[in-house]
């Protein structure tokens, strides 16, 4: 028997996801996207989206993502800050000209300091429209607001590891986000100020009205705080060998947004022609597991996040979205497909997610990916069922 398939049937340890490195959802796409818009730019290494951002490079990105780099770059600078080396001052110029920043200090901007997920959220509500002034929010609950605004969607930002790949995720989807006492979104009021070439602008336009029209239909899933899924992965591996294996979750998850919890129980089977079945009973709660498995656990069911959509399509009241890739919530509920000794599965170029919406939820939801590997192929299916009895 193969190596691979011995592995796969031992079944010793419940532990393991798919190899984070190829399946890390890293921004690349929300910034490719800024990019066409005219909206995003790297460094001289590229968009470098895996590390923090600097507080000048947050500056820099926030009045890109207004469309006012040509108005930056035509003020003198006369902001208080006197600890900016020179390429900075435009940007940092144009956030303080237009109440945006408030600098670390009366008299320093702090460049090179870490952008926090929290100095950032501050940033984008400032450029939506709300102000601490006005008691819109205050600095210290930046990150929630943001949330509330629909910025910071908690699926795909991370507060604690805040990466410049965050900021590209944030950033688009504020595109997508009616600015304090607006009509339209960012990127129609962009467009109106011609900041936005109107052709570039138009498919995110459609995209994004398509998407809000979901959401006002989902828009009962935030009333849940806690619930329950019924629910599982199919996983049909199959080998270039001629080795087949099924292997097969079958889950109930209980979770609370409310304070961040998941408990999921169920069964692992795996199956193949070449020896007898094998199935072990699993508890997994989300605290003490991988981050890819805890977020699956707390938002794999729930609404799409913007950032993650590549194409929308409605008939009635299904919806089905072609995503990009295979972003970490989902990843993590194929955690069982490590199983299989596959030791280096490939990212797909994209996945299908389709979800029944009625009366304001979700009721069930399938997810769908190819994903190749060395020697393998998964065909995956995951599903998931609202218990609304639970």
């Amino acid at each position: 028997m193969k190596k691979w398939l011995r592995l796969a049937c031992t079944g010793a340890v419940l532990a393991g996801v798919l190899t984070a490195s190829a399946f890390a959802a890293d921004g690349t796409d929300s910034a490719e996207r800024l990019h066409d818009m005219g909206l995003f730019r790297g460094t001289e290494q590229g968009y470098e989206l895996d590390r923090a951002p600097t507080r000048a490079e947050a500056a820099a990105m926030l009045v890109r993502l207004l469309g006012a780099e040509e108005q930056a770059q035509a003020l003198a600078y006369t902001a208080p800050y006197t600890d900016l080396a020179g390429w900075e001052q435009p940007y940092v110029q144009y956030l303080y000209d237009n109440g945006l920043t408030n600098g670390t200090s009366a008299t320093t901007f702090g460049p090179t300091e870490s952008c926090s997920a929290q100095m950032y959220a501050a940033f984008l509500l400032r450029a939506l429209g709300y102000t601490e002034a006005a008691g819109d929010f205050t600095y210290a609950d930046a990150v929630p607001q943001a949330q509330a605004c629909g910025v910071y969607d908690p699926a795909v930002i991370d507060t604690a590891d805040f990466l410049r790949g965050d900021v590209a995720e944030a950033s688009y989807t504020a595109l997508s986000v009616t600015p304090k006492g607006g009509e339209g979104t960012l990127l129609d009021q962009l467009v109106q100020e011609g900041a936005v070439d109107a052709q570039a602008a138009a498919p995110y336009q459609q995209l994004f009205d398509r998407y809000a029209d979901y959401r006002a239909a989902a828009a009962g899933m935030a009333e849940l705080d806690a619930f329950s899924v019924r629910g599982g992965m199919t996983a049909e591996v199959s080998g270039t060998d001629g080795y087949a294996l099924t292997v097969r979750t079958e889950d109930y998850t209980t979770v609370s947004r409310a304070d961040g919890t998941a408990v999921s129980e169920g069964t692992l089977t795996m199956e193949s022609p070449s020896v007898a079945p094998y199935t072990q009973a699993y508890r997994m709660e989300s605290a003490e597991q991988s981050e890819a498995v805890r977020m699956a656990m707390l938002y794999g069911y729930g609404p799409v996040p913007l950032a993650l959509v590549e194409e929308i399509a409605q008939s009635g009241s299904s919806w089905t979205f072609t995503l990009d890739g295979l972003s970490q919530i989902y990843q993590g509920q194929m955690w069982a497909l490590s199983r299989t000794g596959g030791e280096a599965w490939e990212l797909p170029a994209q996945s299908t997610l389709t979800q029944t919406v009625r009366n304001g939820r979700i009721d069930s939801q399938t997810l769908t990916a190819e994903i190749p590997a060395a020697e393998m192929q998964a065909s995956v299916t995951v599903t998931g069922a609202l218990d609304t009895n639970g």
